[in-house]
């Protein structure tokens, strides 16, 4: 679920669209992704992260302290249009849909310059839904690349209803059915056994995920509550592309 080197290119051309046009920027970053911190910007570019996560900020963060804050992105004490650029890694669906996903976006619309741009990479939901058979079938065949891309189609299958959302411990719960041993489906599989065993993380957890379809995520920017018009929109190419678009979004 890190953002490849496609995803990387889909952001610094959508970012470096805005500074060749209006210069350096000021950026606010939700997360501490370090790959998007290593985008090449601009000298003298004001950069923050916002994670609610302090053990996140000291294992993850490559920048300097002071431009990495803990905080709730719903009530970031930032000035009023005091961001040009704000980006997003696979964030929104961390936030229930679709009160919490909503009240992000009035906060971005009041914190973005007049001119200023959000970049996401969303996950959202399938054009068609799998059944956890097909993917758990996908998977005993060889047919599933990583463990990321299992834990997500998982997600995305089990999920009944965005404002329902997913609890990540019933992903847990459906694939230890399914495999002897998280081991012994690294051997399998052929995939590092350190990095198999990160879905144990997932346990008994009861924090969930809100998946929306890309339009319901399109249309709370557009629409309701709205202040945002879609600028630009990419699709990556790896298999789970449709699932993990960037969108860029200008305030209104």
């Amino acid at each position: 679920m890190r953002p490849t080197k496609e995803d990387l290119s889909n952001y610094w051309d959508m970012a470096n669209e805005w500074i060749q046009m209006r210069g350096v920027p000021r950026v606010l970053l939700l997360g501490v992704t370090p790959e998007l911190y290593g985008l090449p910007w601009p000298k003298g570019t004001d950069f923050l992260a916002v994670d609610s996560s302090q053990a996140m900020i000291d294992a993850v963060w490559p920048g300097p302290r002071k431009a990495a804050r803990c905080a709730n992105w719903l009530s970031l004490d930032l000035p009023k249009n005091s961001r040009d650029i704000i980006l997003c890694d696979g964030g929104l669906h961390l936030l229930k849909y679709p009160q919490g996903q909503k009240k992000l976006i009035r906060a971005l619309h009041r914190l973005l310059s007049a001119d200023g741009i959000c970049i996401f990479r969303l996950f959202v939901l399938p054009s068609k839904k799998e059944s956890p058979g097909e993917i758990i079938h996908d998977l005993l065949s060889g047919k599933i690349d990583d463990p990321s891309a299992l834990k997500l189609r998982l997600s995305m299958s089990l999920q009944n209803s965005a404002e329902e959302g997913i609890e990540l411990g019933r992903v847990h719960r459906t694939l230890m059915r399914a495999v002897s041993s998280l081991e012994e489906l690294a051997e399998k599989t052929g995939w590092p056994v350190e990095s198999t065993l990160t879905i144990n993380n997932y346990g008994d957890m009861r924090y969930k995920y809100y998946l929306p379809e890309l339009e319901q995520a399109a249309a709370m920017f557009r629409i309701e509550p709205g202040g945002f018009q879609v600028h630009r929109l990419r699709t990556p190419s790896y298999k789970l592309g449709p699932c993990c678009p960037t969108i860029a979004l200008r305030r209104c």
